[in-house]
């Protein structure tokens, strides 16, 4: 889930509880604070909850296409077709180097290097579970910074 949809989620989800809450406390103490309650906003608070919901609920069920790769067990042995994977799955294709073709997420941070000749089955393995869970398995040099 993006934290752009987390963020909008949750202040649906709050604003609904604050225009629920308004007209609740209105109530309960007999409009001696609130002078004049207006059922709408009920009704507009209660729809703002459940489509903050949504939102959220929405936004966890998403899954990549390298997840699914993953969840299949399939391996891939063309890098032409992890190289598709990763583009379709929203990842930075960088230069090619020696090693292959290096592979970023949206802030830059290297997630894994697709070998230019054909893959075996467990480097395969290696690459697609890191596409799908979005960070690397490189061992951090200066990991103590």
């Amino acid at each position: 889930m993006e934290k752009s949809q987390l963020f909008l989620s949750f202040i649906l989800i709050i604003g609904g509880l604050i225009l629920i809450s308004d007209v609740s406390l209105s109530k309960i103490t007999g409009n001696v604070i609130n002078g004049n309650p207006v059922m709408g906003f009920s009704f507009f608070g209660f729809a703002l909850l459940i489509i903050g919901i949504v939102v959220f609920l929405e936004g966890g069920l998403e899954k990549s296409l390298a997840q699914e790769i993953k969840e299949s067990r399939r391996i891939i042995e063309k890098p032409k077709d992890i190289i598709h994977i990763a583009k379709k799955s929203g990842y930075i294709l960088g230069k090619e180097v020696r090693e292959g073709t290096p592979i970023y997420n949206q802030y830059g941070e290297r997630i894994t290097v697709i070998p230019r000749h054909n893959i075996s089955p467990g480097v395969s393995r290696n690459i697609i579970n890191d596409l799908a869970r979005g960070e690397s398995s490189f061992r951090k040099r200066n990991s103590y910074v």
